[in-house]
């Protein structure tokens, strides 16, 4: 017997089912050259360093957790855990921005990257890193269909 299952609401909000594919590829922004990971949210979390020609050093989590600091592990600006952890931490450090988006009568609230709002509006997550090193992007395209189209982008 084969059955299929309807879609899944939450309230009156139906969930979105989360990318399927990763692609990846170079484009330029800006006049520089990054390597772009679109929809990189449909792959595992992965670690990433970004690089610095001074004493500053910074390691970020895919899922946006991270840990920076100076010099060695005793100068650190935020705390400096085990790759697992700071993966698993991407709530509790890193960006976060809470929006209110109002058309007419209707209020979306939108948390961008967050775990909380996965599948509760059609994203795409793409990740940017430039050739250096040095400069990393993290952007996340929401649509609610004939609503609004928003893009935001949070620069490490």
């Amino acid at each position: 017997m084969h059955s299929i299952n309807p879609p899944t609401q939450i309230g009156s909000t139906l969930l979105t089912p989360p990318p399927s594919e990763a692609t990846g590829g170079f484009v330029k922004m800006s006049g520089e050259t990054f390597y772009k990971i679109q929809n990189y949210d449909a792959m595992p979390p992965f670690f990433m360093s970004i690089v610095s020609g001074a004493d500053h050093w910074l390691f970020i989590s895919s899922t946006g957790g991270l840990s920076a600091g100076r010099v060695n592990a005793e100068h650190t600006l935020f705390p400096y855990y085990t790759e697992d952890k700071i993966t698993e931490n991407s709530e509790n450090t890193g960006v976060k921005t809470i929006l209110r988006v109002t058309r007419g009568d209707q209020t979306w609230l939108w948390e961008p990257f967050s775990i909380r709002q996965d599948g509760h509006y059609e994203v795409e997550r793409n990740l940017y890193k430039n050739i250096p090193g040095t400069t990393l992007i993290f952007e996340e395209i929401s649509v609610v269909p004939g609503i609004f189209l928003y893009r935001l982008r949070s620069t490490s």
